[in-house]
């Protein structure tokens, strides 16, 4: 009896808690992050992406306290069909990625790219070298 009255309980629970079946599900659009470093390019069919510069980068070295969490900016050339449409000053804080903020650089119907993170991220003490920064681009494509 003890057995039948538990097998009815699970039975009973299992369903109660059964998921609906015509429940719809949102596909994001396929995303791609990749690396754009200081002074080199990424291709796009006819698009360019240049990193050409790192105006500032004063955010809070790791292992110290600071008041403000600081930021970096850095400047990117677009290019269109060989030449140079645009150019743009992308401003990142150590917050901007879990904001979801994302400094966009280029839209079109077809691809949207932004730039993610700028690093390396500062280090006390240690001085960063222009060459060694690089933009993470995330680069997304509407869905096909």
């Amino acid at each position: 009896m003890k057995s039948l009255l538990l097998a009815l309980t699970v039975l009973v629970s299992s369903a109660s808690f059964a998921q609906d079946s015509t429940q719809v599900v949102k596909v994001k659009p396929p995303r791609i992050v990749t690396k754009l470093q200081f002074g080199q390019s990424y291709q796009l069919e006819d698009l360019e992406l240049k990193f050409v510069e790192v105006l500032q980068d004063s955010r809070c070295p790791k292992n110290v306290n600071c008041v403000w969490a600081g930021e970096v900016i850095v400047l990117v050339d677009v290019i269109e069909n060989g030449k140079k449409s645009d150019q743009k000053k992308l401003t990142l804080s150590p917050t901007s990625h879990l904001q979801n903020l994302l400094g966009n650089l280029f839209t079109s119907e077809v691809v949207t790219i932004s730039g993610f993170n700028v690093l390396p991220y500062p280090v006390s003490g240690i001085k960063t070298k222009v060459e060694d920064y690089y933009i993470q681009l995330d680069i997304r494509k509407p869905k096909e």
